[in-house]
């Protein structure tokens, strides 16, 4: 599948003064036809192994919502919801629960194609859980 994906972070700060910015890392990626994955990340270095997050599916979305999805979040949040990258891409699923995210043109955050996979030891009836191995650039600090 053909599609954008798109790195986005809610901006949250904290501290006495509220001064600390914190991040929440987000991710809409394309991975089946007409699908998208609203993912969060939770984790990095994941079994010690370097480049590999782990990111709770928030919900799938078809394509037809997805832009109206994108357009909810900055409504609800404002100025705390930003897009900081969005990228073409081409998406494949050599296997259930596993995707590849081929990035032609990769930008300053995601810096390589990534590799997706669903992790069932992890994952609960509530969580589902997946392994985002692939190098990127978070936003940290102002």
């Amino acid at each position: 599948m053909n599609g954008i994906i798109r790195y986005c972070v809610m901006k949250k700060r904290k501290g006495l003064l509220k001064r600390q910015p914190v991040y929440t890392h987000l991710f809409f990626i394309p991975v089946d036809p007409k699908k998208y994955m609203y993912l969060a990340l939770i984790g990095k270095d994941v079994d010690d192994q370097e480049n590999t997050y782990a990111a709770q599916l928030l919900v799938k979305l078809s394509d037809e919502i997805m832009e109206s999805t994108l357009a909810g979040e900055y409504e609800h949040f404002g100025k705390k919801f930003i897009e900081l990258e969005a990228l073409k891409c081409k998406s494949s699923s050599p296997s259930q629960g596993k995707y590849t995210i081929t990035i032609p043109k990769k930008g300053a955050h995601i810096k390589s194609n990534l590799e997706i996979e669903y992790q069932v030891e992890y994952s609960t009836t509530d969580k589902r859980i997946y392994f985002i191995k692939g190098e990127l650039n978070l936003v940290s600090g102002e």
